[in-house]
């Protein structure tokens, strides 16, 4: 019996005794100075199911959780298929100590698998980091039709040479995925014997050549390395800190070695666009498989037949789905899983790999395309409310990085390595499920036809989702409810921490508009977002929402807190969304997809727009009251329509009116649009 099936058989003793307990909330402590206590919010003893979320205080049975281990045990039949299923099982276990008491912070599986690592390691640990380079770059250069197509597929790429280097770097060193410290936002940490350092440092150094050759110079791989004692390892100390300095430095000088590369021989104008060119019509077609598969096949290069394949170095990789129903195809022998850990024999792999595919779409707009692959940006501003446009959304997460660079209470490898876990978990995984809700943002709001597909929700396509931060496209009313239902999640799966903010913006325009520029725009709203006040100091936790291109990116009047907009709090003051409803409640007709019209003149929403703005004025409430007075009362909706005049009148409700209009002005029908001088005519 080796170490990994002894650490299952303890497992499942302590889930049959009736021990065990859920994994404390270790976000609940973030911030906290001295020792770690437990935390009083717990994760539910379930399955880890990277598409099924689980939240504090969700039901879950030590019983049912050692059933699913005495299922599976028989079929881990390798050091690797064993840590995945003590992952699946032991993922929201909490660890205890050799006396039994719950150390805190800390999950059974991250426990053991530290243990794992650092036996394999000996006295002295390599501690490996690194980062790919030039993401932004690679992914927004997207601009011709071939290329957008392949968006996602273009994202999955980037996260596919971590993955393929972090396996490269494991056998290398001949140790197993639990020598992976973390995976995510395009990087890893590994935990590896110090005699391995020669032979990984110089593989590192070939795929860097391999990506320069590749991609000429737009991505670039680099690594840094600090040699540790095991004891300083487990502390998980200074050498993060350490390590992180050391990574910025070799990312910021990574083309100084290739000046003769750069000036010697340089490539031509049509050999970059052929290269590329080939790139994106791999991409197009290994993304049009990606949504509905279920596992990455793996093989030798050399053996890659047939399309669909992407070819890293010596490996090759392309979706495969594993059919459920009909006559089943053997899984291929090596492969990556996508968002499961139930099949023991496969490498798992978490992605936010949710996307609106052409088959997802209403019959009429399936007919304007080909049938195949994802939906493209226009037929995805087709299904927004009123106005066809589109939403770019970028958010991450607070305050992350101080967190984990020495935030965490009792600060240790193993409550760092159960932190990130879980942050991985999250963005790579349950985002996933938040993008697959169909709840409208209000019950006012109408929502096109939605697709037949079960597991298909909003009109919208992850560009990518992972480590702290996610960045999402799609119809723009699809990607503001996605938005909120996000930063609901996260609240609840942070057990409301407070202090875990997630700041995000969204810029909005139409398809047409260049991806460099709407990705630019959104992270402008983004850092917008970061500078959401609260009683005169920056608290972040912001969102914009109606970022556009007649919007400054510099006017704080576009950020607002989430617990302003959304209202996370129980019992808390009216939100932004309350009053929109009070909007809505004047709707002239039945909801309907084809946009709002109000029962009252748009002359008088224009007078409401100019109220908002004239902030600190004078004239202000006297513009407000005029604006009423005109105002000819719709002939039907009278009880909503006192109802809204008495709630404008408060001046609680004047700092959400930006946002209130923002929304309406999107969602009114096309036909409504008008010029700016018909506006001030009809004004």
């Amino acid at each position: 019996m080796d170490q990994t099936e002894q650490l299952l058989f303890q497992l499942l003793d302590h889930l049959r005794a009736g021990k065990a307990r859920g994994l404390d909330v270790p976000f609940e402590r973030l911030g906290e100075a001295g020792p770690y206590r437990a935390a009083s919010a717990r994760y539910p003893l379930v399955p880890t199911d990277p598409l099924t979320p689980a939240y504090p205080g969700d039901p879950g049975q030590a019983a049912v959780l050692a059933g699913h281990l005495e299922e599976r045990l028989s079929q881990a039949a390798t050091a690797e298929a064993r840590l995945n299923l003590l992952e699946y099982v032991g993922g929201f276990v909490a660890a205890t100590d050799g006396q039994g008491r719950e150390v805190g912070g800390a999950s059974w599986f991250d426990q053991a698998r530290l243990q794992l690592a650092l036996d394999a390691c000996g006295e002295r640990v390599l501690v490996l980091r690194t980062d790919i380079s030039g993401i932004q770059d690679f992914i927004y250069s997207a601009e011709s039709e071939g290329a957008l197509k392949s968006l996602r597929a273009r994202s999955f790429y980037l996260e596919l040479l971590a993955v393929h280097t972090l396996r490269q770097m494991l056998r290398l060193a001949g140790v197993t995925r639990a020598n992976a410290a973390y995976i995510g936002g395009g990087g890893y940490q590994l935990y590896l014997p110090a005699a391995a350092r020669d032979v990984v440092l110089a593989s590192a150094q070939r795929f860097d050549d391999w990506l320069w050759e590749e991609h000429r110079g737009t991505l670039g791989f680099s690594v840094a390395v600090s040699e540790v004692s095991r004891e300083e390892a487990q502390s998980g100390g200074a050498f993060q800190r350490t390590l992180s300095g050391e990574l910025s430095r070799q990312k910021a000088r990574r083309r100084q070695g290739r000046l003769a590369d750069v000036f010697a021989g340089p490539v031509s104008p049509q050999e970059r666009q052929a290269q590329e060119r080939r790139l994106t019509e791999q991409l197009v077609v290994f993304g049009s498989r990606l949504p509905q598969a279920t596992h990455i096949e793996v093989r030798p290069s050399q053996s890659a037949e047939g399309d669909g394949w992407i070819v890293l170095g010596d490996q090759a990789y392309r979706p495969f789905r594993q059919m459920t129903r009909g006559p089943l195809r053997p899984l291929p022998p090596e492969r990556l899983a996508l968002n499961r850990f139930d099949d023991l024999d496969a490498f798992p792999m978490l992605t936010g790999n949710y996307v609106t595919r052409e088959d997802d779409l209403p019959a009429a707009l399936r007919a304007q395309g080909d049938g195949a692959g994802v939906a493209t940006h226009e037929q995805l501003a087709q299904l927004a409310l009123g106005q066809p446009r589109l939403a770019l959304f970028r958010c991450d997460a607070d305050n992350m990085g101080s967190y984990f660079s020495g935030g965490i209470p009792g600060h240790n490898a193993v409550r760092h390595a159960t932190l990130s876990r879980l942050m991985s978990l999250f963005f790579q995984g349950y985002v996933n499920a938040v993008c697959a809700q169909r709840d409208p943002l209000l019950p006012e709001v109408a929502q096109v036809e939605r697709s037949p597909v079960r597991e298909h929700g909003r009109y919208l396509n992850v560009i990518y989702s992972g480590g702290d931060d996610a960045v999402v496209v799609g119809a723009w009313n699809e990607v503001l409810t996605f938005a909120v239902d996000l930063r609901r999640a996260y609240r609840r799966f942070t057990a409301g921490n407070p202090e875990l903010g997630l700041s995000g913006g969204a810029f909005i325009a139409k398809a047409k508009y260049p991806l460099r520029r709407m990705a630019e725009r959104a992270h402008e709203a983004e850092q917008l977002a970061k500078q959401a006040a609260e009683g005169g100091l920056v608290v972040k936790d912001g969102f914009v929402p109606f970022l556009t291109m007649d919007t400054p990116a510099d006017d704080p009047r576009a950020a607002v807190r989430w617990n302003v907009f959304a209202g996370l709090e129980q019992g808390q003051a009216e939100h932004t969304l309350q009053i929109l409803a009070a909007f809505l409640r004047l709707s002239r007709s039945a909801a309907s997809a084809d946009g709002i019209e109000l029962e009252v003149r748009r002359a008088f929403l224009w007078k409401l727009q100019a109220f908002a703005e004239r902030e600190g004025d004078a004239w202000r409430l006297p513009l407000l009251h005029y604006a009423l007075a005109r105002a000819t009362p719709p002939e039907t909706h009278a009880a909503e329509w006192a109802a809204l005049k008495r709630l404008l009148l408060r001046p609680e409700t004047w700092p959400h009116l930006g946002h209130v209009l923002g929304f309406l002005h999107l969602a009114r029908p096309v036909a409504q649009d008008r010029s700016s001088s018909e506006r001030m005519e009809e004004a």
